[in-house]
């Protein structure tokens, strides 16, 4: 039977994640996906979604993905394989049958204006686009990068960006700070500053055949980087890309990794064939995060499930695959320390190796739970302190938990991460 302190703390967290139902379990629905093929990209503005698909270009979405409208302006033919945001302008990175080409849209899709670079072979497929305050950086088949400056952009206002770097097929592309990552198709990570070229090989400790980069994404001071081809695995570099830590992961060993993203320094991987996994401690440990993308049988959905982009808005997770787009919820928890108003207690050290102390200045009797990244709770007590309590979760996994303490007022969260 539950406790009234634990219908209430799963009542608020449900509450701050938009789940009415308490006793829910997320899992990935589809949506009334895009019928364009493949959705290789997805970008969000405000509360609007885009898709960017190969057959049927850029779709969009203002009602949290229940309803997709084809948005190409003059160019319906559009095959998209990148997208990217600055402000409220979004750009699209085009390529295929289509041909090759950049273009602007500042109005949600509704027109679009071609700023191809001029010299762009039609043949060269747009793979990544990436933006900063001030330039983007477009990433193609077999002809290097190319940057523009944000303002008065258009089809001349492009430069070759390749000095030092010796494979012109680029799949992705990060910006970190003034540095700009680049994975290459068959040759590594590189590094360059965004304000001239000077590529340099970062990968050189990754295993050979292990370079066919088609994601990179970063989460604080961590990269990652998606490996297709050759030897599919998951790398992380905490050392702004010196050295390279395979992932101790054995389903990266078989299956390529097409997308990365990050929210609350929680990590998610999509890759071709094994759906999505995800990882709250930077990369070190992972779990799968793949209900609702098999039947009840345990068959995947659209023979198996590819994931080539992934997106967060509000408090959910938006997965473009091969099969449309699907959505589910974020995990319970994610998040909640950003939005407590703690000034009923504290808890120290944090990080801590799995023992921690909770400080509270409360005379009242105080209920305290622990409970994991999935939404399990891993520890519960009830007592009446008014110093000080230790926790030992010593024996549990590494990752991230919430701390939730009621003392007959009011439920408040704060994030523990156990190293």
């Amino acid at each position: 039977m539950k406790t009234k302190f634990t219908t209430i703390l799963l009542a608020t967290i449900f509450s701050f994640l938009g789940v009415s139902n308490v006793n829910a379990q997320s899992q990935w629905e589809q949506t009334s996906t895009p019928p364009g093929g493949s959705v290789w990209a997805m970008e969000t503005i405000g509360s609007n979604i885009f898709a960017g698909t190969t057959s049927g270009g850029v779709y969009f979405s203002d009602d949290n993905g229940a309803s997709w409208i084809q948005r190409n302006g003059a160019f319906p033919d559009m095959e998209v394989y990148s997208l990217a945001v600055n402000g409220t302008d979004i750009y699209a990175g085009t390529g295929g049958a289509f041909s090759a080409g950049i273009y602007k849209s500042s109005d949600n899709g509704l027109n679009w204006t071609n700023i191809t670079p001029s010299s762009l072979s039609m043949f060269s497929n747009i793979r990544c686009l990436a933006v900063n305050n001030t330039h983007i950086y477009a990433g193609t088949s077999d002809e290097g990068i190319y940057m523009s400056s944000l303002s008065g952009i258009d089809s001349e206002s492009w430069s070759t960006f390749n000095t030092g770097l010796i494979n012109q097929n680029i799949r992705s592309l990060k910006i970190k700070e003034s540095m700009i990552y680049a994975g290459t198709y068959g040759n590594g990570v590189w590094i360059s500053s965004t304000d001239s070229p000077d590529w340099n090989l970062t990968s050189s400790s990754m295993p050979v055949d292990s370079d066919y980069i088609q994601a990179l994404d970063i989460c604080e001071s961590t990269i990652f980087s998606g490996n297709i081809s050759g030897l599919p695995v998951l790398y992380r570099s905490i050392d702004n890309g010196e050295n390279w830590i395979q992932s101790n992961t054995d389903i990266f060993d078989d299956k390529p990794v097409y997308a990365i993203n990050n929210i609350f320094n929680t990590v998610f991987v999509g890759t071709e064939g094994a759906g999505i996994f995800l990882s709250s401690d930077k990369g070190i440990t992972w779990s799968q995060f793949n209900e609702g993308f098999q039947d009840s049988t345990g068959t995947w959905f659209c023979s198996q499930i590819n994931v080539r982009s992934i997106i967060f808005m509000g408090t959910s997770i938006f997965a473009g695959t091969d099969c449309g787009v699907w959505k589910r919820s974020l995990p319970v928890g994610l998040g909640l320390n950003e939005f407590s108003n703690n000034n009923l207690f504290t808890l120290y050290p944090n990080p801590s190796r799995g023992k921690f102390k909770i400080h509270t200045n409360s005379t009242n009797k105080i209920d305290i739970e622990v409970i994991n990244f999935l939404g399990e709770k891993v520890f519960s007590t009830t007592t009446s302190i008014e110093k000080s309590i230790e926790i030992d979760l010593s024996n549990s996994p590494k990752g991230i938990y919430f701390v939730k303490l009621y003392d007959g007022e009011k439920v408040v969260t704060e994030k523990i991460v156990i190293q």
